[in-house]
């Protein structure tokens, strides 16, 4: 059986987890820039407040209600992420990260109402987290399982049984169902499919005729035929992507390329990590599109390819600054940037050159900085371009403090 393991309001609970003074009250978190509401507690869902709503727009709701607010801290949910998937191995080798606060697990076992019981037991008590977890032979029956879990209070639903299986399809609406847009269910709706067990009735050639292969797959998954399997080693990235839209439209070449120069280090950071190379590298700038005092639009793009791949930050910063050079105009107010890595090689596995010299000194370089920073924190050690620590004043004003990534944010227990 395919057990999915969701976080419950999971940026929220990871903030309640050091402050739970804050149990029962309601709680958002905010996007990069504090833009939008991207994490709710249930109170908070209760008074009104909607996913993805922009700050301003629900500001009224949130002062009338004395609604506590947070900044994004992904250092935080990130590391308890880590935390979480780790006790989840404990049940299932076969375990797929499906994104960081959800993961597949494929157990065999004769009592699945025991073994989700098991799990929401363990992760409440090895990390604090509450979770949900759906059960069904295949990965949407789970999605669909996870639904309703979420409204129980003892945290799982199973959908082992072909009677309970049945009833629960029929009061699934389509726009629910896992993998279907919103494009797709509503042309069911119009056709007549209102929920998941009429579109499993529907006849396969009609299905291929009006939509494509993998609507037929969640089909054939509803009926319980697995079509995704669990992929326990996670895919190689293609590119990576650093891109931050600005509270404030920037208009001064020296404060965008402060910001390029963010972007290309956290960038290289995550290249590191992930112990790979980059060949090319891009950099885009656009205006805001939306701002009707300005008569034109302008998107800025430019790439630069190493001759031999690379995973330095000195690199990938100083080229980042280059494009920028060439793409920046004048007289315009930046809306949004960003730093793009693609044609990715594993450390070990690239072309070299006779043109130049592969520097050993340079790579000894960065595995220091590597070192500094992942054992005092990050941005101890950083390029004269980049403004990192003021860019996280200005947009992230809520921010909570680095309590398992910082020695001076750990808390402290009086006994």
């Amino acid at each position: 059986m395919i057990f999915l393991v969701d976080c419950n309001n999971f940026y929220v609970s990871c903030e309640r987890l050091f402050r739970p003074d804050l149990t029962n009250l309601p709680v958002v978190v905010l996007s990069n820039n504090d833009g939008c509401i991207i994490s709710r507690s249930n109170e908070a869902k209760q008074l009104g407040i909607k996913m993805g709503e922009p700050l301003f727009k629900a500001k009224k709701i949130i002062e009338q209600n004395n609604i506590n607010v947070f900044s994004s801290n992904f250092e935080l949910y990130g590391e308890i992420s880590n935390r979480i998937m780790k006790e989840l191995k404990f049940f299932s080798d076969s375990l797929e990260i499906y994104s960081i606060d959800e993961a597949f697990l494929d157990i065999n076992f004769e009592n699945n109402n025991l073994i989700s019981q098991n799990i929401v037991k363990r992760i409440n008590q090895a990390v604090g987290i509450p979770v949900s977890i759906g059960v069904g032979s295949t990965k949407t029956l789970s999605k669909v399982a996870g639904s309703i879990a979420k409204k129980l209070s003892r945290g799982y639903f199973v959908l082992d049984n072909s009677l309970i299986i049945q009833n629960v399809l029929s009061e699934t609406p389509v726009e629910n169902i896992w993998g279907l847009g919103r494009r797709y269910s509503d042309f069911m709706i119009n056709n007549g499919i209102k929920t998941a067990d009429q579109l499993i009735k529907r006849n396969k050639n009609w299905i291929l005729s009006k939509f494509n292969i993998n609507v037929l797959r969640t089909r054939e998954e509803l009926r319980g035929v697995s079509c995704y399997p669990i992929v326990s080693t996670p895919t190689n990235k293609k590119s990576i992507r650093v891109s931050r839209s600005f509270k404030k439209d920037i208009k001064k070449y020296e404060n965008l390329e402060k910001y390029i120069s963010d972007f290309a280090f956290l960038a290289s950071k995550k290249l590191r990590n992930e112990n790979k190379r980059v060949k090319e590298l891009g950099v885009f700038i656009a205006t805001n599109r939306f701002n009707k005092s300005k008569s034109s639009y302008y998107a800025g793009f430019n790439s630069y390819t190493f001759i031999i791949s690379t995973s330095s930050y000195i690199e990938i910063v100083k080229h980042s600054i280059l494009i920028l050079k060439k793409i920046f105009k004048k007289g315009l107010t930046y809306k949004k940037a960003g730093v793009t890595l693609s044609n990715l090689s594993l450390e070990n596995e690239y072309q070299t050159s006779y043109l130049i010299s592969n520097s050993t000194y340079n790579d000894n370089l960065m595995k220091k900085i590597d070192y500094i920073n992942d054992r005092f924190g990050m941005n101890k050690v950083c390029l004269s371009s980049q403004n990192i620590d003021h860019k996280l004043i200005n947009s992230k004003k809520k921010l909570s403090p680095k309590y398992m990534n910082s020695w001076k944010n750990i808390p402290n227990i009086k006994i």
